[in-house]
């Protein structure tokens, strides 16, 4: 180590070696520092250089090495070391997406990687430290992945500023936006302890299937606990991402333009303009889903091991949490997605719940079921039922759930909080106002919002 220190200082610059010394301080890979010592004359020319005293000298993590003339693969070792010598990420992703938490990111996501064979992994299912992120969307970037894209929706990630230094600030940015007011009833209407999802996944034709309507039932609120700091991190991030890139590439979305009716031409003009592929036409069907159906969407999958000596239990009502995967007929209950198995769903119930739920089964396991006549029935009737249920407390869940209306009466009792969240709002939405104000225009509840019209 004391060769190697003695080296820099008597061929970098000041200003070079603490750039230099400071990445081999932050770094703990022990690859990192070999790969140093074992290219130390490369790092120490190029930081001398004009080209890097000319494009990379005033950056807060400059690259130790040219990205320009630099072999590299998908591997791990080369995702970790490629952060450690502050490498920007392979600009060949085809955008960045900011989806601030309440913008309809799910169901845009669910598009771009089902309906257009964009990869885009959802933000809030990553690691939770930039580093690790980075290292995923490297080797991703460096592997066969035809047409990938990032998602950014949180702030609160350790050394998310250097993550977002090494994205390429002239990318081609996608920003969800919508109505303040309704992201606003999103976060704050909606039971988020859903998210833990504390029930059995797989289940039996004795299984009693309302403990799942119970837990897809909405518990209203009674008191809105108002986090600042909850709504700094997740929702109200344009204002802190948007300085990062080059504000000319924002492309804004919002989120009238994605729900069913508008999807899939939405998601054919936004192929075209990012060259990414355009959703197929016999895929239509598929962007009728609503993302957030209910709960729904946190309850599925699960399935359903129909087992004909279940039977005669179910009918003696005698339950049983005993499952046979191997002795029985599995049938997942899910979101309509890409799925080798076959959707029997319009078997069971031919209705508008169709769009947003489907029933998978292997092909040999439908035929034995539609060949046993009683067994089949016996299961239909199950699903039937269970179906129904589903649709029932949806809607009563639409009915419960809080409305733009209710966010409004909040601000309209607490003068002092609707004025903190018009400034929020006024600063979180500066760029998109001067660039396009007919989407804040077309904001039916922020418009009241802005003019004190709290009916």
């Amino acid at each position: 180590m004391q060769n190697l220190l003695e080296f820099i200082r008597d061929n970098l610059n000041p200003t070079g070696a603490k750039i230099l010394l400071k990445a081999l301080k932050n770094s703990h890979n022990e690859n990192f520092f070999n790969f140093i010592t074992e290219n130390i004359n490369i790092i120490c020319t190029w930081l001398n250089s004009h080209e890097f005293k000319e494009n990379y000298l005033n950056s807060p993590y400059p690259p130790l090495i040219n990205p320009d003339f630099i072999d590299t693969d998908s591997s791990r070792y080369c995702a970790e070391l490629a952060w450690d010598l502050n490498l920007p990420l392979p600009k060949h992703y085809k955008f960045i997406y900011i989806s601030p938490h309440g913008v309809g990111a799910a169901a845009f996501l669910r598009y771009l990687n089902e309906g257009c064979d964009v990869l885009c992994f959802p933000s809030w299912t990553s690691p939770n430290d930039a580093k690790e992120r980075y290292c995923i969307h490297y080797m991703y970037l460096n592997s066969n992945i035809d047409q990938y894209a990032i998602n950014i929706s949180e702030l609160n990630i350790p050394n998310f500023d250097k993550f977002l230094n090494l994205l390429d600030p002239n990318t081609q940015i996608i920003c969800g936006v919508r109505d303040p007011i309704g992201i606003l009833k999103h976060n704050w209407g909606r039971d988020w302890t859903k998210v833990s999802r504390n029930y059995p996944r797989d289940f039996n034709l004795t299984y009693d299937y309302r403990n799942y309507i119970e837990f897809l039932t909405h518990n209203k609120k009674t008191e809105i606990k108002v986090d600042f700091e909850e709504l700094n991190n997740g929702v109200f991030i344009l204002n802190f991402l948007l300085r990062y890139f080059n504000q000319d590439k924002i492309y804004y979305l919002d989120m009238n333009s994605i729900i069913p009716e508008n999807a899939f031409k939405t998601l054919d003009f936004l192929a075209r303009k990012f060259s990414f592929t355009p959703p197929h036409i016999e895929k239509q069907s598929f962007f009728k889903i609503q993302e957030f159906k209910g709960y729904i969407r946190y309850l599925f999958p699960i399935t359903l091991y129909a087992n004909k000596k279940d039977i005669n239990k179910r009918l003696n009502h005698i339950y049983s949490t005993e499952i046979n995967p191997l002795n029985s007929i599995a049938i997942t209950l899910d979101r309509p997605r890409q799925n080798k198995q076959i959707n029997i769903i319009k078997l069971v119930i031919d209705d508008d719940l169709s769009n947003n739920i489907a029933l998978y089964i292997q092909k040999e396991d439908l035929e034995k079921l539609t060949n046993d006549t009683q067994f089949f029935n016996t299961v239909k009737e199950y699903l039937q039922n269970f179906l129904f249920e589903i649709k029932k407390i949806d809607k009563q869940n639409e009915l419960m759930m809080m409305k733009e209306e209710e966010v409004l009466s909040i601000f309209n009792s607490n003068k002092a909080l609707a004025s903190k969240f018009l400034n929020i709002f006024q600063k979180e939405y500066q760029h998109l106002e001067q660039n396009r104000p007919d989407i804040i225009n077309s904001w039916k509840y922020y418009q009241k919002f802005k003019n004190n019209d709290f009916t």
